[in-house]
């Protein structure tokens, strides 16, 4: 008959807690800014069309987009998302232009083409 040992064992935490990285928000961001910006309601699309002050919904480019993060920051409340909720406004801002620039929907992209419709010669 064999002998058994005790064997030492570390103590291991009961719960764990999700840590905050960038790829992780950047990941909730995404889902987020597909989700409104596919939504029936057209509200955070005009938000984000803007390319200047005078084309913006709140008059203020910048604002529009302040609000856009807010609403990407309330439906991550909604969803009890806390890396999305917790996060600085900045970072989610920055996720949200990676996210529109990988979709052609970059603000040089989007300047160029206002450019292009706004100053063609009239058609005859």
């Amino acid at each position: 008959m064999t002998e058994r040992r005790e064997v030492a064992r570390l103590p291991m935490p009961e719960r764990l807690e999700p840590k905050n990285t960038k790829r992780s928000l950047a990941t909730s961001v995404r889902i987020y800014f597909y989700t409104l910006y596919n939504a029936s309601n057209s509200k955070f699309r005009e938000l984000l069309a803007s390319v200047g002050n005078k084309d913006a919904v709140t008059g203020n480019r910048l604002f529009d987009r302040y609000q856009a993060v807010e609403m990407i920051k309330s439906a991550a409340k909604d969803a009890k998302d806390t890396i999305t909720q917790t996060a600085k406004e900045g970072d989610v801002y920055r996720c949200m232009v990676n996210v529109m620039r990988g979709e052609k929907l970059g603000l040089s992209l989007r300047r160029k083409e206002y450019e292009r419709l706004t100053h063609q010669a009239p058609a005859e």
